[in-house]
């Protein structure tokens, strides 16, 4: 069975690399974070139990520490489903920037129903890549700009 990696282009393969190295280092700040997190709920006199309670409540309402979890996870979830866009169609030639969010932020607004190449956003600035004003809590999309979909979506 052939490699998936055989079929990579070069922007595959650059965009590959960054993912999977932004994910493969917010694995580690998540382990050290929660490490650290830990130590100090134990200085503090907490026994197990306790610390438990403490870190499953962070969990619950994404906190502090799992919420910035959440968010890397999204990030490469995002990069993903981009990637996979500007492979569609005529390799992604033609993308539209969707802005979904609660509340999207005036950066995002401004870009919203634009149309670019994918090398043309790469210059602009990708969705989640923190150029905007919300920075990597972005949860907008390219399209291709075919696709029937409104220019912005309020979750």
């Amino acid at each position: 069975m052939a490699n998936g990696r055989d079929n990579l282009d070069e922007q595959d393969r650059r965009l590959f690399t960054a993912i999977t190295s932004r994910m493969s280092y917010d694995s580690r700040i998540f382990n050290q974070r929660i490490r650290k997190e830990i130590d100090r709920l134990r200085r503090a006199g907490l026994d197990e139990q306790s610390i438990i309670r403490v870190l499953s409540q962070d969990l619950e309402s994404n906190g502090r520490i799992f919420g910035e979890l959440r968010n890397a996870i999204k990030y490469g979830i995002v990069g993903g489903i981009n990637q996979a866009f500007r492979r569609a169609g005529k390799m992604g030639q033609s993308l539209r920037w969707v802005a979904i969010s609660k509340n999207p932020c005036d950066d995002c607004i401004s870009v919203a129903g634009k149309v670019d190449t994918w090398e043309g956003w790469e210059k602009r600035g990708m969705p989640g890549s923190g150029w905007s004003i919300c920075k990597d809590h972005c949860y907008c999309q390219l399209v291709p700009d075919d696709m029937d979909i409104d220019d912005t979506i309020l979750l």
